[in-house]
């Protein structure tokens, strides 16, 4: 349940453009709550670590901020606050390294809790990247997935634009506020206005916060970090998608790459990465039995169909792996003849998929 009082104060801190992520972690590990970290003295702040000459730019870059306009400002932009204790908070982002204590977001806040895909690439897209993009990001969301992508040039705009025109979901992750004035490129203005409608826009810069160079890579974290894997479409060898590609390694999540020509300088990137082994992909159906999702992925509440008792037991009892039916008889106790014919209504449902030689697996 969301809390006006703490989303305030951790407003209020984040302006302070030396507080980043991990330091209002900290801050907030220290003091309980936002609300006690911002009403800190000197001597509290000096306590849990910070040197004296951060306590001092703290102290008098606070005495700038108005916590309370400062928050009115963020609902006059259409702009709400998630806190990372919070139930709406991505379960996906939570895990990684250096998660952001507070998004902001525009938009369908629900999005940010359905199964996701981060698919990014070269803003020198070429035509084949642009129908890779069409073709991939296309069946992806047609089989459930939310698309995630920033909003740059090139592949970032094509992903988004393609999960649009397919009645997809989309979350595009900014570097900047999220303030109209602030979204960038302008070229890409009308874009993030359709995204709301259907998605979400999210960033971890409050409004007025400077756009700076680094803030675009460390913002790939997110990017990575919302999916359950990263899809490179056209990158060179010195791409900012790279750098996606690398924390989403680090946050144990899968990398996908789609060849290119050897020829192509977008592809040397995409290239690289299979080399080093990125799954390849030509087709969304690689990156969905990669990830043993079923090509008509949907979650429970978007289907209306609830699982009887019996039926979630099989499903607790199965993992990822492929599981023969013998295993689950020993395990729960149960005619196979039963079992059978649950993991049949199961499959129908989309939430087990048969691999055949009577072995199953749930799906994510």
């Amino acid at each position: 349940m969301a809390n006006p009082e703490e989303e305030m104060f951790a407003n209020a801190l984040n302006l302070i453009p030396m507080l980043g992520p991990v330091r209002l972690a900290h801050m907030r590990g220290k003091f309980g709550t936002y609300e006690k970290a911002w009403m800190a003295k000197r001597a509290d702040y000096v306590a849990i670590g910070f040197n004296p000459k951060l306590v001092e730019q703290i102290v008098s870059l606070k005495e700038q901020i108005d916590p309370s306009a400062e928050y009115g400002k963020l609902g006059r932009h259409g702009i709400s606050i998630v806190l990372i204790n919070s139930g709406q908070y991505p379960d996906q982002l939570k895990e990684i390294s250096a998660a952001p204590p507070i998004l902001y977001i525009r938009g369908q806040i629900q999005v940010l809790n359905t199964t996701c895909i981060a698919v990014v690439g070269t803003r020198k897209i070429t035509v084949y990247g642009k129908r890779a993009a069409d073709e991939i990001v296309g069946g992806l969301v047609s089989s459930g997935l939310t698309i995630a992508s920033g909003l740059a040039y090139g592949i970032d705009g094509a992903a988004l634009t393609a999960a649009l025109n397919n009645g997809g979901r989309t979350i595009a992750v900014l570097a900047t506020p999220l303030d109209d004035d602030s979204i960038s490129p302008r070229t890409n203005y009308n874009l993030a206005q359709r995204i709301l409608e259907s998605g979400c826009i999210i960033s971890e810069y409050g409004l007025g916060a400077s756009v700076q160079k680094q803030n675009f890579p460390i913002r790939n974290r997110i990017l990575s970090g919302l999916g359950i894997g990263t899809l490179v479409i056209e990158a060179d060898v010195d791409s900012g998608s790279l750098i996606t590609a690398s924390y989403a390694l680090e946050q144990n999540r899968e990398v996908f790459a789609v060849p290119g020509s050897i020829f192509s300088e977008v592809s040397r990137g995409t290239n690289n990465l299979i080399k080093k082994g990125a799954k390849l992909v030509t087709t969304h159906l690689d990156i969905l039995e990669e990830l043993n999702l079923d090509v008509a992925l949907t979650t429970e509440f978007e289907t209306g169909q609830d699982t009887t008792d019996e039926e979630q037991k099989i499903i607790d009892s199965l993992s990822r792996e492929p599981v023969h039916i013998d295993e689950l008889v020993r395990a729960l106790g149960l005619p196979a003849a039963e079992i059978n014919s649950t993991l049949v209504m199961l499959e129908m449902k989309g939430r087990v998929k048969n691999f055949g030689g009577a072995k199953f697996a749930k799906i994510r």
